[in-house]
């Protein structure tokens, strides 16, 4: 029989060759693949033909001592991981989660200087409270942290997210002024920034992938005030070393200012105009609003972030 005529038969792909898929994907090797379902050698063997047959593609390649996917499978890889983890979701019993049985990875997305006072004292209340679950990082432009929160590819998103979309799932985390950066040891350390010194002055943009706007640029304008940026950056590490080094000056959020100001010989100086105040929020899907786990992980990411940037 044809391969064409095969996948005729087989309507569809069913769970047990997407789990083989799984399977292989993770050890790249038959027997390995057969001892993590549980399962004997053949039964993947079989399964793997029947996956071959229906795609019309090897799938895997053996080189060496494992299987190395085509680029077929490297393309179903993503769209695999995907179902099998909704799979364990739905095989969850409603509200029955014990975080310190459960053994999962944590996927959220919020910047380097969140991370770098958040993602700590997280690790630590998991090593305490759920110490087989694991928090992975990850930073998404903003379209794709949309779509990505939709599929369950990231659990959480973390920040000011301008122009996040209004159907997600969200909850105010804290609210914050701004404040401006500027070099310990240059020309405004000691000297308050006038309206018009900040816009003859020149400056470093922090501009997050998160955010589909700058929301400082944005709120600057409506005050009648153009900045001339000599550098975009994203990352606010990364500017807080350049204006450490320059006259330059950087517009950021309160949190961020002090924690950078703890780490960089720079000082903090106030807007020369009022900016008001902005929220940061916490983002998911509405899929995942009553899954018992990530309602735990909701909580306590929720109570890290308010401590550790209020």
């Amino acid at each position: 029989m044809s391969r064409a005529s095969d996948r005729g038969r087989l309507a569809r792909v069913d769970l047990t060759m997407v789990a083989t898929l799984k399977a292989i994907f993770d050890t790249g090797k038959v027997s390995k693949a057969a001892d993590a379902l549980g399962v004997t050698q053949p039964s993947v063997s079989q399964n793997l033909k029947r996956l071959r047959a229906y795609f019309n593609d090897e799938l895997f390649v053996r080189s060496g001592n494992s299987l190395q996917p085509t680029a077929r499978a490297l393309a179903l890889q993503p769209l695999v991981a995907r179902l099998m983890r909704d799979i364990d979701l739905i095989s969850q019993p409603p509200d029955d989660f014990d975080p310190a049985a459960a053994n999962r990875e944590f996927i959220i997305c919020m910047s380097e200087a969140a991370e770098y006072v958040v993602l700590p004292r997280l690790a630590a209340l998991f090593a305490e409270q759920a110490p087989g679950c694991s928090i992975r990082g990850t930073r998404l432009p903003q379209p794709q942290l949309m779509q990505a929160l939709e599929k369950g590819e990231v659990d959480l998103a973390a920040g000011i997210l301008l122009g996040a979309d209004r159907s997600l799932r969200q909850t105010r985390l804290i609210d914050f002024g701004f404040v401006c950066l500027v070099s310990a040891n240059g020309r405004w350390a000691k000297t308050p920034l006038t309206r018009q010194a900040y816009t003859e002055s020149r400056h470093v943009l922090v501009q997050r992938i998160t955010d589909a706007d700058d929301p400082i640029g944005e709120r600057l304008r409506v005050k009648g005030i153009h900045r001339s940026i000599a550098l975009t950056v994203a990352n606010d590490f990364v500017a807080a070393r350049v204006v450490a080094d320059t006259d330059l000056i950087c517009t950021v959020t309160v949190p961020v200012g002090r924690q950078l100001a703890a780490l960089f010989p720079v000082g903090l100086q106030p807007p020369p105009v009022e900016l008001g105040r902005m929220s940061s929020r916490l983002i998911w899907h509405e899929r995942f609003q009553r899954d018992a786990s990530h309602m735990w992980l909701r909580k306590i990411v929720e109570n890290v972030y308010r401590d550790a940037l209020a």
